[in-house]
């Protein structure tokens, strides 16, 4: 064992403060003799301490890492199943979509239908290399399908599948010049088909809605014909049907524009000299609630603004949080008993009658009609058609209390839930037309998306507005931080929200990134995980029934945004996939796997229970007709 012998003579430091040794460690004596340099300079001392200090964190995040290992080891790991099918494609899946036994399927290189009946064959697909399908809409005309793309660029297509043939009627902000393009914002289609909305912006910054009316019964007539054509060549030419191009020859008939909306215009004084002089102008009772029917001049809001100023000035120039930017959302609503359907008016009563719809930052909920009576359109025939659409005014106006920023409607349109930006839910029957109650998320919670749950006791499609069938109403409101909760109304009680999942502080992983309730399950929801895990949850029981995982090779292809899509019936599930080792495989990289929920022996029960509980059909009490006005106010008064 060596022995360390200090050189030369003990030394005794003086008390002179230039002389001290600067040293933060302290005694001298007790160092090592062979390190020569014990105390380092800086900046050589501080990188120190930040690398030390790197090394104590790193081995905390270990620990964690470990602890939580541990505590998943420990969990009962839920039912793992494996998909029934596969459909291998070549292509990026950007966008799903489910109607009529077919399969839509968006990617970068166009767009390709399978059918769900044999095999999930592919029948046919529209490619394109100019741009990458990002969204997909398809609705069932009658025995046909229209389908609505929206690409990368921001244009919209619209096509008519037609007895296993796609045609493509138009594009319909696709311009030769790229300066005038216009971008997509946002697109709805209506349950039925019949109307078409698209929240359009230009290059300037200015932002509409345009809505279209959908011609279904002349697109069946064109397709028609000129399959009858084609049917007369094959037998006179041999020609092969099956073999004719997506591209054909025919041109369809265009949707018609019906309507042009643009954001509310903030509230200015009045240009109006007197009462009298204002109910002259006022030509309609339209509009009532914007805000903009007011005999409030310039100058006294000049003075409200003055006052506030004075009274909040300390709070007046705090700087706040930027917010962040939102697109209009817009909805397309059955008729019920406050909007009818006009009794001149002869529609199915599953045709959709509102539109509903709110502005980023603004406080009201405009309604507006799609059917105008015989005398609206008698007095309007006078005025400039482009001025008269944009400036229409709402048939009817919710005003709440905060800018809204989200909102949803149950599937028979008779409940909706508006969430507003200070927290607030609002819950409102719009069957009856009042509040049923207000409700708040946590303090810290903002909501970012809003699911209606199915009741047990109601039918799979229920006409609006129904009668007979419980009134309560479930609905998860998943917020930006990941926690989930569940808002319950009555018509007899105040609405009550509690904490379904909480926000998972210690494993981030476990955060839910979006959740899709199941149509033909009553209170499942299909989960999806930040880690790539799907899971089934019980919202009765609160408990995970199961979990859908792919193949081994393959994993959830971008768990933040996961491309899924259910069926009409729920019973199946389909989920892009991607190739864990893409380099091996390049023509194999990406596909879309098929979940059959009926085949799964923990979904079985509820299946069956299902089926048994729903009502037949002569037990379904539709009162969405055309009565007079005055058979109306009855039936409107008895219910309230």
């Amino acid at each position: 064992m060596p022995v360390y012998i200090r050189k030369g003579p003990l030394e005794i430091p003086t008390y002179e403060e230039q002389d001290w040794i600067k040293d933060e460690e302290g005694d001298y004596f007790l160092k090592d003799p062979d390190q020569i340099l014990d105390s380092l300079p800086q900046p050589f001392r501080m990188i120190n301490k930040l690398v030390n200090l790197i090394f104590d964190r790193a081995w905390e995040i270990i620990e964690e890492k470990q602890a939580r290992k541990a505590v998943t080891i420990r969990k009962i790991q839920p039912t793992v199943y494996l998909p029934t099918q596969k459909l291998q494609l070549s292509s990026v899946p950007n966008c799903i979509t489910f109607c009529k036994d077919h399969v839509f399927v968006g990617s970068s290189s166009g767009l390709k239908i399978f059918n769900a009946l044999f095999n999930y064959s592919q029948i046919c697909s529209w490619e394109t290399s100019k741009s990458e399908i990002m969204s997909i809409w398809a609705r069932k005309l009658q025995n046909e399908v229209f389908v609505a793309t929206l690409d990368e660029m921001g244009v919209v297509h619209v096509f008519y599948f037609y007895k296993e043939f796609l045609y493509l009627i138009k594009g319909i902000n696709e311009v030769e010049d790229i300066s005038k393009q216009t971008t997509c914002l946002n697109l709805q289609v209506s349950p039925v088909g019949h109307f078409m909305a698209i929240l359009l912006q230009a290059g300037t910054g200015d932002v509409w809605l345009e809505v279209y009316r959908l011609p279904k019964d002349a697109w069946l007539k064109e397709v028609a014909n000129f399959h009858s054509i084609l049917q007369s060549k094959k037998k006179t030419s041999h020609l092969h049907l099956e073999n004719y191009s997506v591209k054909a020859d025919i041109k369809l008939s265009s949707p018609i524009l019906i309507l042009k909306l643009k954001p509310p215009k903030p509230v200015t004084g009045t240009p109006f000299k007197s009462p009298l002089e204002f109910f002259q102008k006022m030509d309609d009772r339209f509009g009532l609630g914007s805000g903009q029917n007011h005999l409030i001049k310039d100058s006294q809001l000049e003075q409200q603004t003055a006052v506030f100023e004075i009274l909040f000035k300390k709070f007046v120039h705090v700087e706040c949080p930027e917010k962040k930017s939102s697109i209009a959302m817009f909805h397309f609503l059955l008729p019920g008993r406050m909007m009818m359907l006009p009794i001149e008016t002869k529609a199915s009563t599953d045709m959709c009658y509102t539109l509903g719809i709110h502005w980023p930052g603004n406080n009201n909920f405009f309604l507006y009609s799609l059917f105008r009576s015989p005398k609206e359109k008698e007095t309007e025939k006078g005025k400039d058609k482009e001025k008269m659409d944009f400036d229409q005014k709402p048939d009817g106006v919710w005003p709440t209390a905060a800018p809204i920023t989200n909102s949803a409607f149950s599937p028979c349109t008779s409940y909706l839930l508006l969430a507003c930006e200070d927290g607030v839910l609002m819950l409102w029957d719009r069957a009856n037309g009042f509040l049923l109650g207000v409700v708040s998320l946590p303090e810290g919670c903002s909501c970012k998306s809003i699911h209606f749950l199915k009741n047990i006791g109601s039918p799979n499609e229920c006409l609006f507005p129904q009668v007979g069938y419980s009134s309560e109403v479930q609905v998860l409101v998943l917020c930006t931080d990941g926690s989930l909760h569940l808002v319950k109304g009555e018509k007899s009680k105040n609405p009550s929200i509690s904490v379904v999942m909480e926000r998972p502080v210690k494993n981030p992983n476990e955060t839910v990134c979006t959740l899709a309730p199941i149509p033909f399950l009553p209170s499942m929801i299909l989960l999806f995980i930040w880690d790539g895990s799907v899971y089934i949850m019980d919202m009765t029981k609160s408990q995970i029934i199961c979990e859908l995982g792919p193949s081994p090779t393959y994993c959830l292809g971008n768990p933040w945004q996961p491309v899924f899509a259910l069926s009409s019936d729920g019973q199946q599930v389909f989920i892009r996939g991607d190739k864990q080792d893409r380099a091996l495989h390049p023509k194999e990289n990406y596909c879309i796997f098929v979940f059959k929920l009926a085949s799964y022996q923990l979904l079985k029960p509820s299946l069956s229970k299902d089926e048994s509980s729903q009502p037949s059909s002569s037990e379904i009490i539709n009162i969405s007709q055309n009565f007079p006005l005055d058979k109306r106010c009855e039936i409107f008064l008895q219910n309230r």
